[in-house]
């Protein structure tokens, strides 16, 4: 997933050239982020390693079990299944690494019904002094073009007292307007987090699946590879052909034996 989207207001620019320290909770939203794909780059390790494993040598080393074409449609069908199932699970996966757009709009989404829930808990830490989302936007809104009037005219002031008054008020104006930013920024970090822990943990479920789909797959492979004919017992020579064959020895033995002086 790409970092978060930035918000639609840009900050206003600082006079004394100084930057604003990172804000703990949109880093914290953009390191989630960063472990959620790793963890989707596994996932997609894994499923391309059994997908390698079928497609090895054993498939080939057991062609030559198969006895008739009933067999060998059971075994292409099972390794067929067995590699859909990889196929699926590494589709999926991409899935969740795919970059997305996130908006603030998407807070109200079905899929964001938990970060939802732990903003109606403490609505004061994601909306600071405003009472909403659309109050946030609106109020933002309304700072910034305040800031914009103020800036005017304090570009066409000449009494200098007046000036130090627009100086402030444009100064306090940027100061809110920068405030309702960096929450807006906040709850974009926390909506792309959540969208994407949301595409991971539906991967998952896929892939499970998938392996089941694998596993299924499999055991028809070797079902249709088998040699599942019994071993026949090594035939035993008849009693009356053992004895003869004992008698020819003895007497043989016997007309070669030296004789005592």
């Amino acid at each position: 997933m790409t970092s978060p989207t930035p918000a639609a207001f840009p900050a206003a620019p600082d006079p004394s050239g100084s930057q604003a320290p990172a804000d703990p909770v949109a880093t914290g939203s953009v390191d989630a982020v960063a472990d959620l794909r790793a963890t989707a780059r596994w996932t997609v390790a894994a499923a391309a390693g059994v997908g390698a494993l079928l497609l090895g040598a054993g498939p080939l080393a057991a062609v030559g079990k198969v006895d008739g074409w009933p067999d060998a449609l059971t075994a292409f069908g099972g390794l067929t299944l067995a590699m859909l199932g990889v196929g699926w699970a590494i589709w999926q996966t991409g899935e969740a690494l795919t970059p997305c757009l996130a908006t603030l709009a998407d807070l109200d989404a079905p899929g964001m019904a938990g970060l939802r829930a732990a903003v109606a808990r403490n609505p004061s830490a994601f909306y600071g002094p405003y009472a909403s989302l659309d109050d946030l936007c609106a109020r933002h809104l309304t700072h910034e073009r305040i800031a914009s009037d103020l800036a005017v005219k304090l570009a066409r002031e000449q009494d200098p007292a007046r000036a130090r008054v627009l100086e402030q008020g444009l100064a306090d104006a940027r100061a809110n307007a920068e405030q309702a930013r960096m929450l807006q920024q906040r709850l974009l970090a926390l909506i792309h987090a959540w969208s994407v822990r949301n595409a991971v943990r539906r991967a998952r479920l896929h892939t499970l699946a998938a392996f089941v789909v694998v596993a299924v797959g499999a055991v028809l492979f070797l079902t249709a590879t088998s040699d599942g004919s019994p071993a026949r017992p090594a035939k035993s020579a008849p009693a009356s052909s053992t004895q003869s064959s004992s008698t020819q020895v003895s007497s043989f033995s016997d007309s070669w034996a030296p004789t005592s002086r």
